[in-house]
């Protein structure tokens, strides 16, 4: 349990009521019971909040919630990332191999790393301080990963890049001899893809966030604290800069660069280079408003139809 006190401390937030109150746990605000903790994370939720049996709330500055504790911050959705940590419970695991394990020599593991059961790590593979391998995960072989990574279940990561080349109409394939390299503070969540350079390294820079399956061919370049949820295919040789953010089904074409900062939503196809802060929406993607513009046009094709027919003259018919 942790006080008022200690959790406003820890959120840098303001509390108004006794910091010597202990809560026994945290919940949404639909779910909470008397001594937990919820969030207020937008005015939206104001509403809910006050009719929630929970006893503290955290919640953006100038809110009040008469009756209730509350923790006012700038920032609610980052008070809620450090407060879970808090309270998420955690797995009581004895240090040690498991005799079953079969490590090659040449493996590097750092310090406080957890492997969990099913993973193969392949010969030459790195991986650093404090990152966790979630079961039935594949490493290929030259793999790099990272400090403080966290790779879920069924990720596939130094396949070999779709690389062939057609001679007398058959495809004779080109062998894949770079790597995968995953920098630090990396998450990437269960049944991604991600293959090995053709030649040289296929990179997810440091602090990127990557959602459930997605496909990441060979030579890719992601960069730093990127986010990219679900179902998202990147062609290969193609790269986004830092803090790029793509919404689920987007594709990005081979040898194309999305600019940093950009924003690519939900359904969008990246045809040609993106320049800095771009918003883009659509196949082939373009700016935002022009899409919505277009999109809305579209939609109103059947009614500008039926006016059409009314317009027109009727034909005579012949006796």
């Amino acid at each position: 349990m942790k006080s008022l006190g200690e959790i406003a401390s820890l959120v840098d937030g303001h509390l108004s009521g006794d910091p010597s109150f202990h809560i026994t746990g945290v919940s949404a605000l639909e779910d909470a019971k008397e001594g937990h903790l919820s969030f207020v994370l937008d005015n939206k939720n104001a509403l809910a909040a006050e009719s929630s049996p929970a006893s503290a709330l955290i919640a953006p500055k100038g809110l009040t919630f008469p009756g209730k504790y509350t923790i006012t911050v700038d920032n609610p959705r980052a008070a809620l990332a450090k407060i879970l940590a808090q309270f998420a419970s955690i797995e009581d695991i004895t240090p040690g191999i498991d005799p079953r394990a079969v490590i090659a020599k040449d493996v590097k593991l750092g310090k406080r790393v957890l492997i969990y059961p099913f993973v193969y790590v392949g010969e030459g593979c790195e991986i650093g301080d404090d990152t966790i391998i979630h079961p039935n995960v594949t490493l290929y072989p030259r793999t790099k990963v990272g400090n403080r990574c966290i790779i879920h279940s069924g990720c596939v990561i130094g396949v070999d890049g779709f690389g062939f080349v057609q001679n007398n109409g058959k495809f004779e394939k080109i062998p894949q001899i770079g790597r995968v390299v995953i920098e630090d503070d990396v998450e990437i969540y269960a049944n991604n893809s991600i293959s090995r350079g053709t030649i040289g390294d296929t990179l997810i820079k440091k602090g990127t966030k990557i959602d459930n399956m997605n496909h990441i061919a060979h030579n890719v370049k992601i960069g730093a604290d990127c986010g990219i949820t679900a179902m998202n295919v990147f062609g290969g040789s193609s790269s986004a800069g830092d803090r790029v953010q793509m919404s689920g089904q987007c594709a990005v074409a081979p040898h194309t660069h999305v600019g940093e900062d950009s924003i690519v939503m939900g359904r969008s196809g990246v045809t040609k280079n993106l320049p800095k802060g771009s918003v883009v929406l659509g196949y082939p993607a373009q700016d935002h408003q022009k899409e919505h513009k277009a999109i809305a046009l579209v939609r109103k094709l059947p009614e500008l139809f039926e006016r059409v027919k009314k317009l027109e003259p009727r034909k005579k018919t012949s006796r």
